[in-house]
């Protein structure tokens, strides 16, 4: 295998001649200005002699400055480098050893979402505002100067001036509390362990809390006012999962406490700033009457945010080329964790439905990006948290750890948390944790160079399989959704391959392979769907696995990835849509989780797509199977109910509806009127496909009341299912008014982008978005600040078009450079891809649409 050198990262940095290793902080925020003053001390050590020394500042006035060597001050002459969100302290005398730089400065607390920003809140009938931090990746500069690079760690002592009623919170216990002048007070926190300034916490302004202790750890839930009965279920969540890594990681909780903090207004699910997590109050609230599928998007979340706690707080990236590091491990983490905690809910299938088919699909485009990316600029970062870092680095690891064995990657796992705790490292560091953990077992694995591999390079392989007599030949070569494309790659497989039941595994390390299959009359490559690869089976293999899945004697795992596999095939026009109908309607009908989901999604994505098509077969296929899973479901949750089929239904019957069952629909009206008219109940479960499915059928009856009960509503899940049903209509008018109100002040900045979203995958929506968006452009690069990793979505929601004159016009739009942001790069490249496949499937698959 080939040899690799360690990356020599190109990267705009400050610098290591002048390192920090000690901030004290002191903030006074005003709550009616909401400008706030701050005074910053630091300690540093300077290597060499300078007379200048750079920090990272943006949106702040500096008022004064001055470098202090064995106690004497050195005046500073404060020059601003705007661009590149710096500043300069030029010296009279050069300085060097340990000194201290001391700052005061004013700042804003924005309403953006970024740096130390407000959110406003409304109770009672009173407005309220909290203060609260966002500052992942490089937002810690718009609220005070700082050395603003992760690998720059170091401790941090913090005071929060606030009128005397205000409460505040930081990543530390409170140290003291000092009255002032009898209308504010001094709180003080214990000072931090070394940690990165984007992980820093504050917050200021009156909550709800419950608490429990976990060991020696205190947990507490923290809530706007009116929210305390949504925190009691999360904390139960969180304390167990808290005992889990423990466990799993071998280390105690590092710091005393942990906070988890519900948000109003928040642009990401969640922040893992270590010792006060943020939440989006959609990502943390529940309580018994939130639907299940909110209750695993909590846990989930959750789950996500503790593990950074270990993976990313303690030991954190050295640089963000390797964010994956965090966000890869606190995806495969969190299903792990939560498999532990709530094994009712059978998390490892929900893996596959959500990390590792949303890793499938996002690194499919030749526009994708490796999974450890070199990174230059703050500007550059943004763009990074995405499919690609979150679930194909999930799905990667899941499969290193299947090649590796459980206990010898865990044991990895730990030494490399042991090793760097406090510090930084990156991603060769953790391979070689884990390649020595194999090693201390006897296991000869090149765990360092097949995952550096995966971690490298853009996109997965498909595999060819061929059986001729008591063998299989395998070869590879790059899966693209744009048939075509080429790319000479050649990935280190590990394969799992399952004859008549037995499992066994080979690394492919070539272009071909061959695996010995005797007189097994079936063979099964990737079995669990541990691996990142696609297979292709000829004809008669695909069909005797085809007809293992009819009978039942395929695992739910391998069932779900081989019908992946024959849609993908069919997605890029490698073999007809018509194999991939007739597959399903010889062997799936009777499909079970999670397989029946998958051909009812993938069905439905067939009928957005060819909606206009004068051709229905996908839409009488797609009808009947939605019809099949509601007779068997029905509306109510039965007694002893599997959880996924509680997921399962709401699906079900909104594609039921609107593919045409009347039945359906006629039900969904009847529950909704009664629900409104008369305060019927309907199960949460299923409360969000009611709104949609007669949002759907009954257009402008519906739409005002969706929108009253909308602005009136207080519970966040609930406020999202009718905010989601205004995207649901198929009268382009009404679809024109619910896009306009999406960026109205009744919707909140972190939401706006649902109605859009959404509308986007609405078949007779998707054509509109385009002359909206071009329309509200301007507004929406003044509402989204980069820090937010917002405005990328709007560009994603034009993936579904399917014209070259589409492609051609998104094209013209944004190589403009008003309309350009560096943040959209990587959006912008897979929206053109993506329409330029959907052009040749429908070229191939329809007559134009209108």
């Amino acid at each position: 295998m080939k040899e690799y050198s360690e990356d020599n990262v190109d990267y705009e940095t400050l610098g290591d001649n002048v390192v920090p290793s000690r901030y004290v902080l002191n903030f006074k925020p005003d709550m009616k200005t909401f400008k706030y003053d701050g005074t910053v001390e630091i300690d540093a050590d300077v290597k060499k002699p300078t007379r200048s020394i750079l920090l990272n500042a943006s949106e702040l006035e500096i008022n004064s400055a001055a470098v202090y060597l064995n106690g004497h001050a050195n005046g500073a002459t404060v020059r601003y480098y705007k661009e590149k969100q710096r500043i300069g302290l030029e010296l009279k005398a050069p300085v060097s050893g340990k000194i201290s730089i001391r700052m005061a400065f004013t700042g804003i607390n924005n309403d953006r979402m970024y740096g130390f920003y407000r959110s406003r809140y409304v109770h009672g009938k009173s407005e309220r505002f909290l203060l609260t931090t966002q500052f992942e990746a490089a937002n810690a500069r718009n609220a005070f100067p700082c050395f603003d690079e992760p690998a720059f760690k170091a401790t941090f002592d913090i005071t929060l001036t606030v009128g005397k009623s205000m409460e505040c919170v930081s990543n530390m216990p409170i140290r003291s509390t000092s009255a002032l002048d009898g209308k504010t007070k001094a709180v003080r926190f214990e000072e931090t362990p070394r940690m990165s300034t984007y992980l820093v916490y504050l917050g200021v302004g009156n909550y709800d809390s419950v608490e429990a202790m976990c060991g020696k750890t205190k947990v507490r839930v923290l809530t706007i006012p009116g929210r305390k009965p949504m925190a009691r279920l999360p904390l139960e969540y969180a304390i167990k999962l808290i005992k889990f890594y423990e466990d799993y990681f071998g280390i105690a909780y590092p710091l005393p406490k942990v906070d988890l903090i519900s948000i109003p207004d928040f642009a990401a699910g969640a922040m893992e700033n270590w010792g006060a997590i943020t939440f989006r109050e959609t990502a943390l609230l529940a309580d018994e009457k939130t639907s299940l599928a909110g209750k695993q998007r909590v846990a989930e979340v959750i789950a996500h945010e503790l593990a950074h706690q270990w993976f990313g707080d303690l030991v954190t990236m050295r640089w963000w080329n390797d964010l994956w590091l965090n966000e890869s491990f606190a995806t495969f983490m969190a299903s792990k964790a939560d498999d532990h905690v709530f094994p009712e809910w059978n998390v490892k299938i929900e893996y596959l439905r959500d990390t590792i088919a949303t890793a499938f699909a996002a690194d499919q485009l030749k526009s994708t990006h490796p999974i450890s990316v070199q990174v230059r600029s703050p500007s550059e970062i943004d763009q990074l948290f995405d499919e690609i870092s979150y679930e194909k680095g999930g799905t990667v690891l899941n499969m290193m750890e299947h090649y590796a064995g459980e206990t010898v990657f865990r044991d990895g796992l730990r030494e490399y948390l042991r090793e760097n705790s406090y510090s930084n490292a990156t991603k060769y560091d953790l391979w070689k944790a884990v390649d020595r953990s194999a090693k201390g077992r006897g296991k000869s694995l090149d765990i360092y160079s097949v995952a550096k591999f995966w971690t490298d390079t853009p996109g997965y392989p498909i595999v060819q399989a061929s059986r001729r007599g008591g063998s299989v030949s395998l070869s590879q070569s790059r899966y693209f959704l744009l048939k075509g494309s080429r790319d000479q790659s050649t990935w280190p497989i590990p394969i799992n391959y399952s004859l008549q039941g037995k499992e066994s595994t080979t690394l492919m390390a070539g272009k071909a392979a061959r695996i010995s299959a005797g007189k097994s009359p079936w063979i099964k490559i990737n079995s669990g769907q541990n691996g990142l690869y696609r297979v292709s089976y000829d004809e008669p293999e695909l069909s005797i696995l085809g007809e293992r899945i009819r009978k039942g004697q395929m695992p739910p795992a391998d069932s779900w990835g081989i019908e992946n596999d024959v849609f993908a095939l069919a997605r890029s026009g490698r073999t007809p849509v018509k194999g991939y109908l007739d597959f399903v309607e010889s062997f799936c009908m009777d499909a079970k989780y999670p397989l029946s989901a998958s051909i009812l999604g993938h069905l439905n994505g067939l009928h957005n797509l060819l909606y206009y098509s004068p051709d229905k077969s996908v839409d009488r296929l797609a009808l009947e199977y939605s019809n099949k899973l509601v007779d068997r479901l029905g509306w109510k949750v039965a007694k002893g109910e599997a959880p996924h089929d509680t997921l399962l239904r709401p699906s079900a019957l909104m594609a039921s509806a609107m593919l045409g069952n009347d039945s359906v629909g006629k039900i969904a009206s009847e529950m909704f009127w009664s629900f409104v008219d008369k305060g019927s109940e309907i199960d949460t479960n299923i409360r969000g496909a009611v709104y949609r499915i007669v949002a759907w059928n009954e257009g402008k009856g519906v739409a005002h009341v969706l929108t009253k009960r909308y602005e009136r509503e207080s519970v966040p899940e609930e406020k999202i299912r009718l905010l989601a049903a205004l995207a649901m209509f198929k009268d382009r008018g009404l679809l024109a008014r619910s896009l306009e109100y999406s960026d109205s002040e009744n919707v909140r900045l972190q939401d706006s982008y649902i109605i859009p979203a959404i509308c986007s995958s609405n078949p007779v929506g998707r054509k509109i978005m385009l002359e909206w968006t071009e329309a509200n452009w301007r507004s929406l690069l003044k509402r989204h600040a980069s820090g937010t990793h917002m405005l990328g979505r709007y560009v994603d929601n034009l993936a579904g078009l399917d014209t070259n004159k589409d492609r051609a016009e998104v094209s013209r739009f944004f190589s403009a450079k008003a309309n350009w942001r560096d943040d959209i790069s990587h959006a912008l490249a897979n929206t053109l891809e993506m329409i330029e496949a959907n052009t040749r499937f429908m070229g191939a698959n329809a007559s134009p649409s209108s």
